[in-house]
């Protein structure tokens, strides 16, 4: 098998309903990360491959080939010291994985600035020679957790972003993407409750803030407005809970059907952002798995300030 290619096996059907794991993170000393628990038992050792194999078992992802899910730096025979969830991989984020003693990273998004992550396409970048010179001397894996981890039942962002909300009773399998409180809130009282959960230090909103918050759609993450704006229109959402939205179309739509008297009003948090909490789950998920290792989520925030 060659070192630096992915070979996707182990897959199985998750049969079994979503068990929630007991207990909350515990907060370590570095900020933004938080200690998934192992559970007890005694230390094992475990190969990147060994560990992708694990998590792909209970995700039936997409067939090998057609998926970004792949390995993006180091060795799939390298035995994990200890294993990071994120959203990005960026330069902070594996800083911290050095120092937390992990050698492993799952994330969710891409690590060098394109969706398949051809480094070979910006070979002459000078961060990404620099990002990859910092992974390869701390002998640090990274794996993307993406297409397989959406394709988990209930789709694993969504899972962790409804537990960390406090909404996940109300989550449907047949509207997998939307929920329906029992009671409604004001557009504010979402906005707050997001921003402290999610820990977003700003989001950008579309609609009155005193108007009432009943049905709720997510669009984590980078969703195309060819999906959201026919969803819109055939439920109309009271809100869209956003990763990233286009100004320019799902933006523009909300707007616009605001100012017709229409319902549906928009939130965006920010890509890393909304589907942190996903990847915090995943670190809570995993752990029981890979008893022995240490699992922690780092958050990668995000890369704007606000002035």
């Amino acid at each position: 098998m060659e070192k630096n290619k992915l070979t996707l096996s182990g897959r199985r059907e998750f049969l079994a309903g979503v068990g929630v794991l007991a207990g909350a993170s515990i907060i370590t000393g570095l900020p933004g990360i938080s200690l998934a628990k192992n559970f007890g038992g005694a230390p094992a050792t475990f190969t990147v491959k060994q560990v992708i194999d694990i998590a792909m078992s209970e995700t039936p992802g997409p067939p090998p080939g057609r998926t970004v899910d792949q390995i993006r730096a180091g060795s799939l025979d390298q035995q994990v010291t200890g294993i990071v969830t994120t959203t990005f991989p960026t330069i902070e984020v594996i800083n911290k994985a050095i120092k937390v003693g992990a050698n492993m990273i799952i994330s969710h998004e891409a690590a060098f600035y394109n969706l398949d992550d051809n480094a070979a396409r910006m070979k002459d970048d000078d961060i990404i020679k620099y990002k990859t010179e910092l992974l390869e001397k701390n002998k640090i894996a990274i794996w993307r957790f993406h297409d397989s981890w959406h394709a988990h039942k209930p789709d694993g962002i969504t899972w962790g972003t409804l537990v960390k909300l406090g909404w996940e009773k109300y989550y449907n399998p047949a509207t997998p993407k939307i929920i329906t409180l029992p009671n409604p809130i004001t557009l504010q009282q979402a906005v707050t409750l997001t921003k402290t959960r999610l820990g977003a230090p700003q989001v950008r909103v579309i609609g009155d803030l005193k108007k009432p918050v009943k049905t709720i759609y997510f669009t984590l993450g980078s969703v195309l407005s060819t999906e959201v704006i026919p969803i819109i229109q055939s439920e109309k959402p009271d809100l869209i809970i956003s990763g990233e939205s286009r100004e320019w179309e799902v933006g523009l739509r909300v707007q616009d059907g605001v100012m017709m008297g229409l319902n549906t009003k928009l939130i965006v948090l920010g890509h890393a952002i909304s589907e942190e909490a996903g990847m915090e789950y995943a670190a809570n998920w995993l752990a029981p798995k890979v008893q022995g290792l240490k699992v922690t989520h780092i958050a990668a925030g995000t890369p704007f300030k606000y002035v």
